[in-house]
């Protein structure tokens, strides 16, 4: 009987030990792995693939980080005992969002798909992220990230040539256009003549307004509609535009006595369309919106218009009304400086252009931008520094002289600048140290309290304008004394890092920045930023991938309370990198702070999609392969080659590069404004590529 309790116990106790053994056996060793990746058709897909060149970046990446070389080769090769399968290889079934990836295990094979080049660098590190010390892998793995939707990439569009003011191709993109059913032939467009003695040039942007409806729809449908003021008979089939008489008796009244300058309105009221909003340019601002949102128009860039293809469009049951939440929105890059192409953006300042009234502009300064003490208020260095003493009685006095001159011939202004010199000597006087000591040691306190005077001293004579001045350079760091509401601070993060959103805690670089800012703006809830978007050092050569640093950092000025924005770019030219795009991206994020992460990837593949043509799929691939060569690195707006791009990564790229170059540059493109625009990116990258 013993004998058989031994036996039965050794027997548990080896099912036991087997168990415990099963439940504590390693996972998959990765040095067991081969990298599979499909088999490509021809010479130039099987080099310049997107899956072999991921297959090799992870072969790469292994090696850096476990000192293992896996053999990467295509899926005509025999099967492997185990396999990381590459998009679709083995037939794997590959589907992943434009910036999402999934990875998966069946068995011992792992499974990676992704949207393409910078989505497989990411899903790469998650995967590599879960090898543990001894390089073995979990026995289950699910991992995947789904930032954006998958963009309808084959969403038709056509050309607007703006000479002609006809499409590039004989054909109407829009071919049946419809408001609640009734077809846009039978409309017509109703705004109102202003000639108020007080107000005689508002109705501008609504005469403006209705002449650009009556354009687009027609160059989307191949319909000209009439346009008619507000005196003609109402009928039921009518685009309404602007303020009209129509309002309380033929349509509803709009209460506009909450309306800031730019509330837009879109709706439908039976068979009427109603495109309205503030009488200073709500209204264009609302055509704009329509055409872009109801109608497909793009207006990527000046010369780069679209209208995307619909079999049909019908416009019913809308009821929209919107204020920005930006009340500044401005870029200096070189398009945005054209007036037209501003208002299309939605651009409202008067900085470096001129905006009339039918544009919509809302921000006029009574002078320049930026660093007016010493060019417009003249004010004179104190001895041995290169900023004026602030707390100078004379010095005072000759600002507020000069400041009052500027607004009494500047009589439509509603901001003007009083903004220190462009270096961080500040002075350093006895009077000036003892309120610096006073308040925190912040070198901003004396110039807050002489634009505090200013800002009382003014308010009772000029009581819409506002005195805009810098946090910037010495006086980056908040003091204990509040602006006057009627002062704007400029928070200018000069030297901060462009790759990370000012408020990344990872970011050694940046925690000070964000400290400042949230300082200042405990003080007063008058903050704009100047945002630092491009890079000053390298001829405008040099791809500055802070895309996804520049949606981050919108959300966190969001969460803040920012009021305004001024993106500082290449106001030059045009720029041999991404320039045009971030110019044009950042207008939809300064007109629509809720933009989603989707929404601002998809925008930009559209544009690039439009912008580069028959060489789209290259340029993206491009775009995308610089975003992996950036990864993880800090970089400022001043920046060397190696600071802002990986360059072991860029060599290991180069030559996927130079293959995809060879094939852009030998395209013959339908216009030639399409091969210069790819000319002036190869520039930039000949440059690059030469320096490594």
């Amino acid at each position: 009987m013993k004998k058989h309790i031994i036996i039965a116990l050794l027997i548990i106790s080896s099912i036991l030990t087997l168990s415990c053994s099963n439940n504590k056996s390693p996972g998959d060793n990765l040095s067991d792995y081969t990298i599979i990746y499909p088999e490509c058709m021809g010479t130039y897909a099987e080099r310049f693939s997107t899956e072999r060149y991921s297959a090799i970046r992870l072969q790469s990446m292994i090696k850096d980080k476990f000192g293992i070389t896996l053999t990467v080769q295509n899926d005509t090769n025999e099967k492997a005992q185990k396999e990381i399968l590459i998009g679709a290889a083995r037939e794997t079934e590959a589907t992943a969002s434009n910036e999402g990836y999934t990875i998966t295990k069946n068995g011992s094979n792992i499974s990676i798909t992704a949207g393409g080049i910078y989505p497989y660098s990411v899903a790469f590190d998650a995967l590599l992220d879960s090898v543990a010390e001894d390089i073995t892998l979990p026995k289950a793995l699910s991992l995947s990230e789904e930032k954006t939707s998958v963009m309808d990439t084959e969403k038709d569009f056509v050309y607007i040539d703006k000479t002609l003011e006809e499409f590039s191709v004989p054909e109407y993109a829009v071919k049946k256009l419809t408001v609640n059913n009734t077809d846009i032939s039978k409309y017509k467009i109703i705004y109102h003549v202003w000639g108020s003695p007080t107000e005689p040039h508002y109705g501008l942007n609504e005469e403006y307004a209705a002449q650009q409806l009556q354009r687009y729809i027609r160059l989307a449908t191949g319909i000209e509609l009439p346009i008619e003021t507000d005196e003609s008979k109402p009928t039921d089939y009518e685009i309404v535009v602007g303020i009209t008489s129509r309002e309380g008796d033929v349509t509803e009244s709009i209460d506009r006595s909450e309306f800031g300058d730019e509330t837009v309105i879109i709706k439908t009221e039976g068979t009427r369309l109603i495109i309205s909003g503030s009488q200073r340019s709500g209204t264009i601002y609302a055509a704009y919106s329509f055409l872009e949102e109801y109608l497909g128009v793009r207006f990527f860039t000046e010369d780069c218009e679209v209208i995307y293809k619909a079999d049909s469009i019908d416009i019913s049951d809308i009821s929209e009304k919107r204020t920005p939440v930006l009340e500044f929105r401005d870029n200096n890059q070189k398009m945005m400086l054209v007036s037209e192409y501003s208002s299309k953006r939605k651009i409202n300042s008067n900085f470096r252009r001129i905006l009339n009234y039918k544009q919509g502009g809302t921000n006029n300064f009574a002078c320049e931008f930026p660093h007016t003490m010493e060019t417009y208020l003249k004010l004179e260095n104190s001895p041995g520094f290169d900023q004026p003493c602030f707390t100078d009685e004379e010095t005072y006095q000759t600002a507020l002289t000069n400041l009052k001159a500027l607004l009494e011939r500047s009589s439509n202004a509603n901001m003007v600048s009083v903004t220190h010199k462009d270096n961080g000597n500040n002075c350093k006087c006895t009077s000036c140290m003892k309120i610096i000591l006073e308040e925190n040691g912040s070198a901003a306190a004396p110039m807050i309290r002489f634009i505090n005077r200013l800002a009382d001293d003014i308010k009772d004579e000029y009581p819409d304008v506002k005195i805009l001045t810098f946090a910037y350079t010495f006086s980056i760091q908040p003091p204990k004394t509040a602006p006057r509401d009627n002062v704007i601070i400029m928070y200018c993060p000069i030297d901060s890092c462009c790759a990370c959103a000012l408020n990344d805690p990872n970011c050694r670089t940046n925690v000070k920045f964000a400290e400042y800012l949230e300082g200042w703006k405990e003080l007063t809830d008058n903050i704009y930023i100047w945002y630092y978007v491009a890079e000053y050092t390298q001829n405008d050569t040099l791809p500055f991938m802070n895309f996804d640093a520049i949606y981050e950092n919108y959300q966190y000025f969001k969460s803040l309370g920012v009021k305004g924005i001024f993106n500082q770019a290449w106001m030059d030219n045009e720029g041999n990198e991404f320039d045009v795009l971030r110019a044009y991206v950042l207008s939809l994020m300064m007109w629509d702070t809720d933009m989603t992460y989707t929404e601002y990837y998809n925008a930009i593949y559209e544009f690039i999609d439009a912008y580069y043509g028959e060489g789209s799929y290259l340029i993206r691939e491009y775009f995308n392969a610089m975003r992996v060569i950036a990864k993880d690195k800090h970089f400022t707006q001043y920046a060397s080659l190696a600071g802002t791009l990986d360059i072991s990564r860029l060599r290991e790229l180069s030559e996927h590069l130079d293959g995809w170059w060879e094939i852009l540059n030998s395209y013959e493109y339908e216009n030639t404004e399409t091969q210069n625009r790819i000319n002036r990116i190869y520039i930039g990258y000949e440059k690059i590529i030469n320096k490594i």
